[in-house]
């Protein structure tokens, strides 16, 4: 006896003419999905960008402060580091030497500075002194946002040694 198996041809059209596309409703299903994943993923993604921008301003000012401190062994020429509110400005006494200068991301800001040698500045500014045989000012400063994540920077008088905590 023999099988019959039918062929496309033999089945009707209802079962082939809805296969052929998506409907309006699956659509409509994948597009909700979608935007529910988007609004439970931006919250989290923006978290981490703020994140991103607390490391960048951290290790900045961390390069920064070891730039400094070879850049006067270097030159034996004493340097100092500015804290200005959106950037960190280093200068040397070396005539040809061009000021180095790098920019916090915008949401970040110097919340606390502290200057850790005897001899402060009578005009209070935010500056760390760099000289040739290695040795600098110290300082404690303390990086924000407007989230209330901070970290706390400091650098040792003697050593040079610079610590991050969180």
């Amino acid at each position: 006896m023999k099988r019959y198996f039918p062929s496309q041809f033999d089945i009707p059209c209802s079962m082939f003419c809805g296969s052929k596309g998506f409907t309006l409703i699956e659509i409509m299903l994948v597009v909700v999905i979608i935007l529910i994943a988007t609004a439970v993923a931006t919250p989290v993604f923006r978290g981490t960008f703020k994140s991103t921008q607390m490391t960048d301003a951290t290790r900045s000012t961390v390069r920064m402060a070891r730039f400094a401190r070879s850049l006067s062994i270097l030159r034996q020429s004493e340097c100092v580091l500015h804290f200005e509110e959106d950037r960190l400005v280093l200068t040397c006494a070396a005539p040809a030497e061009p000021k180095t200068e790098r920019q916090l991301p915008q949401d970040i800001q110097i919340g606390s500075f502290e200057n850790l040698s005897e001899e402060h500045s009578p005009d209070n500014a935010r500056k760390v002194h760099y000289y040739p045989n290695g040795m600098n000012d110290g300082f404690e400063l303390a990086l924000e946002d407007d989230q209330d994540h901070r970290r706390i920077i400091k650098c040792q008088p003697y050593s040079g040694k610079v610590t991050v905590e969180e």
